[in-house]
């Protein structure tokens, strides 16, 4: 059964892109004027389709620019200019099209009433994988076989209604903790921040909390934490009978007041990490400090949420939902042919084109992707899939407004039966 993705998108969005286009490519100065040799209109729609197709050479895309519009011409020499401008004006552009997508909303959830948070806002990056010849202008983390190259793309979403919060791009050897700073200054009164251990800081969960927000985090093994008679976490945990500790803690030598949620683990996955942690540590010629061995038969969470609103228990299903960001990238990168589009030696600009125009595409599938589940509560979608279908169709669209109008067979958009609820009729049972 066909069903239009009028309800699960909204056509004002891209027809209030649309028209501000031609302003945004003014304002950044990827054009002076705009000519009937150059259409910024149809230079995004052709940067879509480069990280669609991995067609993406400044040959490909100077042919591409003017396809279904005869009119509009540019050499390749002129598109080279453009792209090799100080200012970068395409970076720029393609930044504001990008912030009009993330900053969006037409989401509308109803149903959440007893939700005790405004928004469960997940952050977290992924690497993005340059040739090595890149590695000057993009230098990563070096390995055995020399220097590397590539990027950091930072993502935060709202898991209520799948709203982008913020989509950046980042240097290769940023460390999550420097780029999660970022988002500090969009949260607001009410939110719930989802953290992985990499964004950990005392300095980040004060700001937090003096916006009278919460933020919900996993402990670092090399995190100290005591309880409040100054009593270690590992003899807490050595001493404790039971599979859950709920307890206010001090955290590191800040000794900032939080409270420790702590589950224990399965002996199969305790095992698993003990041995994991003893074959890296012999490695090094090393060996495995007490404190990592009795933190590891438990799962460790710290947060500033009272047990007054929200039990260990719930703590933890939410908690749990955080990797469906780790979904989002795979199917990202998966859909498409970005890695295709990527694998070239070019200028930084053209790079970080490709890149923003893959962020650019990806913003507008988990909008998407996330509106249908939400229609569809019942139902297990696949992201992979959802993104595999808006990616390919983003080839052949002539008309950023065409979005609107894609009619997808939604049984093709179907996960893979499984004996578990799905991701969105749990989060919905877990909120009321």
């Amino acid at each position: 059964m066909l069903d239009t993705f009028q309800a699960f998108t909204s056509a004002s969005l891209w027809s209030s892109l649309t028209s501000k286009i031609n302003s945004y490519a003014k304002e950044s100065g990827l054009v002076q004027r705009i000519s009937e040799h150059f259409c910024p209109h149809g230079f995004l729609l052709s940067l879509l389709g480069a990280v669609s197709t991995g067609r993406a050479s400044i040959n490909q895309l100077a042919s591409s620019v003017g396809e279904g519009m005869p009119c509009l011409q540019i050499s390749v020499q002129a598109l080279q200019q453009r792209f090799a401008r100080t200012e970068c004006g395409v970076e720029s552009f393609l930044i504001r099209c990008l912030s009009h997508i993330c900053q969006w909303k037409y989401l509308h959830l109803s149903g959440h009433a007893e939700c005790p948070f405004a928004r469960i806002i997940i952050e977290d990056s992924t690497f993005v994988r340059f040739p090595k010849s890149n590695a000057i202008e993009f230098p990563a983390s070096g390995n055995a076989s020399g220097a590397t190259a590539g990027c950091k793309v930072d993502l935060a979403f709202d898991l209520l209604s799948g709203d982008v919060i913020d989509n950046e791009l980042h240097l290769g050897t940023e460390s999550d903790n420097a780029i999660g700073v970022d988002l500090l200054s969009l949260i607001r009164e009410n939110d719930l921040l989802l953290r992985d251990m990499g964004y950990f800081g005392v300095e980040s969960f004060i700001v937090i909390e003096a916006l009278n927000a919460f933020w919900l985090s996993r402990l670092p093994l090399t995190a100290d934490a005591v309880d409040m008679h100054g009593v270690p976490l590992e003899k807490l945990l050595k001493l404790h009978k039971w599979n859950v500790l709920d307890i206010k803690v001090k955290l590191t030598d800040k000794a900032h007041p939080v409270r420790l949620v702590a589950i224990r683990t399965s002996v199969e996955e305790s095992t698993k990490r003990r041995r994991e942690y003893r074959a890296k540590a012999k490695q090094k010629g090393k060996a495995v400090p007490k404190r990592t061995l009795i933190r590891a038969g438990w799962h460790l969470m710290v947060t500033n949420v009272p047990k007054e609103m929200l039990s260990s228990h719930k703590l933890a299903e939410i908690y749990s939902q955080r990797w469906m960001i780790e979904i989002v990238f795979r199917a990202w990168k998966q859909a498409g042919n970005l890695s295709k589009a990527l694998n070239r030696t070019t200028s930084p600009q053209h790079l970080k084109a490709l890149v923003l125009a893959g962020m650019i595409a990806m913003s507008i599938s988990l909008k998407i992707g996330v509106a249908i589940a939400r229609k569809h509560p019942d139902q297990r979608y696949s992201l992979e899939k959802i993104f595999d279908y808006i990616i390919s169709r983003l080839v052949n669209l002539k008309n950023l407004c065409d979005i609107a109008k894609f009619k997808p067979d939604l049984r093709h958009l179907r996960g893979q039966n499984r004996t578990r609820k799905s991701l969105d009729l749990r989060l919905l049972e877990l909120l009321g």
